[in-house]
């Protein structure tokens, strides 16, 4: 039953997820997603107590999926700038991609105006933000990296490796140019990183 009852969840979301990509949230309604599955609307409110729910529970879906192969360059005790490198441009190619695109416009507009931008951050990327902040402590900690807070470390790399990305996220348009350079703006925000707390 455990299996069936995570099945038709899965299911759900993963419906959820193209309409809303599809049509944006304000014009995504439970009903219809309810018609496309196949069932009752209390069923799909037994699952999810809201359509902001959903939409969280849809945003942690793509993140897991799509950022695992990001934080898994995370491995303590190699080489930090080569793994800050990759790090930086797998997370990249993953919130410059259309889907997550289309996402940040959402949670932007509509789902700030729905008050729900904060349960989307801490169930989302302040998580994920945590294992970079949890991944620079333990360097911190063998003396490979300069003492710091972890967690401000972790905003200044974010910051670093997306700063010449900005335009692109106010915009919501990613040109071919913009992804041809991803590699080199992640090294220049790398390198910045790590002239300051690669220094001991």
């Amino acid at each position: 039953m455990r299996t069936k009852s995570e099945e038709r969840r899965q299911a759900m979301v993963a419906t959820a997820a193209e309409l809303f990509l599809q049509r944006g949230y304000e014009a995504t309604s439970m009903a219809e997603i309810c018609s496309r599955v196949g069932g009752s609307k209390a069923t799909l409110y037994g699952y999810f107590k809201s359509k902001e729910e959903l939409f969280l529970s849809v945003m942690k879906m793509l993140a897991e999926e799509r950022m695992s192969h990001a934080y898994a360059r995370l491995v303590p005790g190699g080489d930090i700038a080569a793994a800050l490198q990759a790090f930086g441009e797998n997370y990249l190619q993953v919130i410059l991609g259309p889907d997550l695109m289309a996402m940040r416009g959402i949670i932007a507009g509509e789902l700030v105006r729905a008050g729900a931008a904060q349960q989307f951050y801490e169930a989302g990327p302040r998580q994920g933000w945590n294992k970079v902040a949890a991944y620079l402590e333990e360097e911190m900690q063998a003396g490979r990296l300069r003492r710091a807070d972890g967690w401000i470390a972790a905003m200044h790399l974010l910051s670093l490796i997306q700063a010449e990305y900005q335009e692109t996220f106010l915009v919501g348009v990613v040109s071919e140019d913009d992804l041809k350079l991803l590699q080199q703006r992640v090294a220049r925000g790398v390198e910045i990183f790590m002239a300051w707390y690669g220094g001991q």
